[in-house]
């Protein structure tokens, strides 16, 4: 059997970004082998990320940018400049198929395109074996390999969404900010919200995004969607040229067990998402250097992703989302209303310190994290 250093299982947002930083770093000359089934079958995603300049990692072809939030609900709006930071999207085509240029130049990185069906950890290393009858070993093995319902079918808060990009006949939008949260009328069941990012005056990605511990048939969530843009369009005439659709978990539960120190989970599989926001991305890259620089040093990894504190905040806000639902448009209009933008994003990122989250969560209405405090759960 051929033997690698590192094998990935699955060739996801979080196995790119892995190998990017590994192929950066003094690992760079290991033997790499990528399987994923999916081949060069990239997912129509976006996603988005703030930040104070582009990540090392940004594709060159992605220029756009903003530099303004907008915050809506039943008619009022809040325009919220992002201080030092900046707004940036990525097309996930973009992102892979500028990364595997990449990889294409590196002669140890290797990428198969079959399904594992067999993976045995033995006392040395990991036996790999392929629907093909193919067979492998490896020291270490990065798996990012979601089964389908892996967490759709858990009883779990999941933000769910679809997102069309439209053309608008005539100029529309305003480009020169993003709406985050177009919160809309909430039921006493789930809380939903519009995002609209444009591109230009005639071009958009607009979501409808709804909070749902069951799954919603994705025929329901185009339907919300189309009612949303009837809404907000009036009588602008549109043309849908791109789809997309997804679910996240919202959890502070959800990740696979470890159950060997050299099978290393990545990605969503390894919880890699902001449990009370989803976002996704930017955590995925620093988990990603945090790992090579461990690898690098030959650490012991480690499993801790972000300050505990933090998802003492995640339970807080997911109880509320799961509770009492209709309370979170004024627990989010409040946070971005009496606290600087560039300030909610930190703490959105887990980057601020215990002081400045004092600072911050101090000025909001204390009332609704009392109550979640008081029927504390987590999630």
């Amino acid at each position: 059997m051929v033997h690698y250093d590192y094998i990935f299982a699955g060739g996801g947002c979080a196995a790119y970004s892995m190998l990017f930083y590994l192929s950066k770093s003094k690992l760079k000359s290991k033997q790499i082998l990528v399987i994923d089934p999916m081949g060069d079958d990239f997912p129509n995603k976006t996603w988005c990320y703030w930040a104070k300049s582009p990540l090392q990692i940004q594709p060159v072809s992605e220029t756009k940018f903003w530099n303004k939030l907008n915050l809506s609900k039943n008619g009022s709006k809040l325009t919220l400049p992002l201080g030092e930071l900046n707004y940036y999207h990525i097309e996930a085509g973009n992102f892979f198929k500028e990364l595997k240029g990449h990889f294409s130049s590196i002669p140890s990185i290797t990428f198969l395109e079959e399904k594992i069906t067999n993976i045995s950890p033995t006392s040395q290393n990991f036996e790999i074996e392929t629907d093909s009858g193919e067979a492998f070993t490896c020291d270490y093995l990065l798996d990012s390999r979601l089964e389908e319902g892996d967490f759709q079918n858990q009883k779990i808060l999941k933000q769910q969404f679809v997102g069309w990009k439209i053309k608008t006949e005539q100029s529309f939008f305003d480009d020169s900010a993003v709406t985050l949260m177009d919160i809309l009328p909430q039921d006493q069941k789930n809380f939903s919200f519009g995002y609209i990012l444009p591109y230009d005056s005639k071009h958009a990605l607009v979501e409808y995004t709804a909070y749902s511990e069951e799954a919603i048939p994705k025929e329901n969530l185009k339907a919300s969607l189309n009612s949303y843009l009837e809404q907000h369009l009036q009588n602008v005439d549109y043309s849908v040229y791109f789809e997309e659709t997804g679910a996240i978990p919202m959890s502070t539960q959800y990740k696979t067990v470890q159950t060997h120190e050299r099978w290393i989970p990545i990605g969503t599989r390894a919880g890699w998402s902001r449990p009370s926001t989803g976002y996704t991305f930017q955590f995925i890259q620093e988990h990603c250097q945090k790992l090579v620089n461990e690898l690098e040093s030959d650490l012991v990894l480690s499993k801790k992703s972000i300050p505990s504190r933090h998802f003492f905040y995640d339970n807080i806000l997911l109880n509320i989302a799961k509770k009492w639902p209709e309370q979170l448009e004024n627990v989010f209009f409040d946070l971005f209303t009496v606290n600087s933008t560039e300030n909610v994003l930190r703490f959105l990122q887990a980057k601020t310190s215990f002081w400045e989250e004092i600072n911050l969560l101090r000025k909001v209405r204390f009332a609704p994290y009392l109550k979640s405090l008081w029927y504390y759960e987590k999630h």
